[in-house]
């Protein structure tokens, strides 16, 4: 589903955000992409999107070149970034019917899509409320909705729960999980919440300062650092500070 190769972000001031990086996200994946703050997470989501240029490498997604056919791939893909601008005068059902013109959903099926995509999210109830008299939980769920509301095969989520009290952190896994499950979509997640990503990921990377330490499945990881526990239950944060502290100390 995701393919990048030597994929490099050099900025002019000399700064590496993302230092040559090889991940393979396959398809019905929920990947997680995680690092400290500062690693080049958000960066590698706006490359891959689209929004911003590699210096160097490629980006394949559905095996097609993003330097090529970036229009459309963007019909295939959905996107949360973490900071997400709402239009507060629209009510959650006028902006879920501008971005799925936006992208030329078909107009026959589109009031049945937005009526389910709000059910899905649990804002069918708010769907004319005005977004700027939402919380800070009913406007991740918007954003989500919107996110998938043209039925992309891919989402990209950048740290979805943030901010959220647990019960809303789990209302968004559970929307999430169920994407995957039901409807195929392959999720790419960035998230500081570690016990949340081993919960609802198969695979995972870890980055710091931009470069590529450790991809794999959350299950392969578990037995291969299985020794950082005395108990011998590891957990993925266990693993994560150990990799990105080993990766400080070598810089």
């Amino acid at each position: 589903m995701i393919e990048t190769n030597s994929l490099t972000k050099k900025y002019d001031n000399g700064f590496v955000a993302v230092n040559d990086l090889n991940i393979h996200v396959y398809k019905g994946d929920i990947y997680g992409y995680l690092g400290p703050n500062g690693a080049g997470k958000t960066t590698t989501i706006r490359m891959l999107n689209g929004l911003i240029q590699p210096t160097n490498g490629e980006i394949l997604i559905e095996k097609q070149k993003t330097n090529h056919n970036i229009s459309e791939i963007r019909k295939m893909i959905g996107v949360l970034p973490e900071s997400h601008g709402y239009y507060n005068w629209m009510s959650g059902c006028e902006y879920l019917t501008f971005f799925a013109k936006l992208y030329e959903y078909p107009r026959l099926k589109l009031k049945s899509r937005i009526k389910e995509v709000l059910e899905w999210v649990g804002m069918a109830e708010k769907a004319h409320v005005r977004i700027g008299q939402y919380s800070r939980g009913m406007k991740q769920r918007i954003g989500l909705a919107k996110s998938i509301i043209h039925e992309p095969s891919l989402i990209f989520l950048d740290e979805p729960t943030l901010g959220l009290d647990p019960q809303g952190q789990k209302d968004i896994q559970a929307i999430i999980q169920r994407l995957n499950k039901e409807n195929g979509v392959t999720v790419f997640i960035t998230s500081h919440l570690l016990k949340e990503i081993s919960e609802i990921c198969n695979r995972v990377a870890i980055v710091s300062k931009g470069n590529l330490i450790e991809e794999n499945s959350i299950q392969n990881l578990m037995g291969k650092y299985q020794n950082l526990s005395e108990n011998g239950t590891v957990t993925l944060e266990d693993i994560f500070f150990y990799l990105t502290k080993s990766e400080e100390n070598v810089g």
